[in-house]
């Protein structure tokens, strides 16, 4: 049921004390029908209605039960739920210790793998199992997977240690003490300028690189 409002054109606002019935602050009889008429109806029936008794006691009870499908008893307090607790303290009593029927002295003697006429993996499988390959590791790459020798059997030689000494420092360019003074690759901590012409392939280089006599004697 729907009306307009009775307080003015414009002023669609519910105020205390208007009879705007879209207001919900006002008890109406079960005949009008307010914003709120459902709610209302959804509370009944009442025990102990405010609104039928001339003398208000806020000490009965408005509610016994909560709607028409309990069998009457109250809900728990918050009180009562929490003071219930105290009922579940024997399940937390510390109890007999169990002795397992296989323990580290017996495993060596179970049979696990017994022949009960079902099979171990899969679809009928009395306990599940993991497949063999479950907690394999793929550690190799994709080069080695890939390209392997011909023999897998092979054995490389080791390699024997030249018979002759390694002169190829002789051939090196190092750090010149002349051109590079100021260079970040000067080896040492002393960084001050060296001009002693004596590098690390000195010995190599007279080793390598002989002096030949350039002016022939006179014949």
């Amino acid at each position: 049921m729907a009306a307009t409002g009775v307080t003015g054109a414009a002023d669609y606002y519910e105020r205390k004390g208007s009879l705007f019935l879209r207001s919900d602050h006002m008890n109406y009889g079960r005949a009008t029908l307010n914003s709120n008429w459902h709610q209302a109806r959804e509370a009944e029936p009442k025990d102990y209605d405010l609104n039928q008794h001339d003398e208000r006691d806020l000490g009965k009870a408005t509610y016994k039960r909560i709607g028409n499908v309990t069998n009457g008893t109250l809900p728990k307090t918050t009180y009562q739920e929490f003071a219930d607790q105290t009922k579940l303290k024997k399940d937390f009593t510390e109890q007999e210790v169990r002795k397992a029927m296989v323990n580290l002295d017996t495993l060596d003697h179970v049979d696990m793998e017994r022949e009960i006429g079902a099979p171990k993996h899969g679809f009928g499988s009395v306990l599940p199992r993991h497949n063999p390959d479950y907690n394999k590791h793929y550690l190799d790459s994709t080069h080695r997977s890939d390209f392997k020798p011909p023999n897998p059997n092979y054995v490389p030689v080791p390699e024997c240690p030249p018979d002759f000494e390694d002169k190829s420092a002789a051939y090196r360019k190092c750090i010149s003490q002349f051109t590079d003074t100021a260079d970040y690759r000067r080896p040492g901590r002393n960084t001050w300028q060296d001009e002693s012409g004596i590098y690390a392939n000195s010995h190599y280089k007279r080793e390598v690189f002989q002096p030949t006599q350039t002016i022939p004697p006179q014949i």
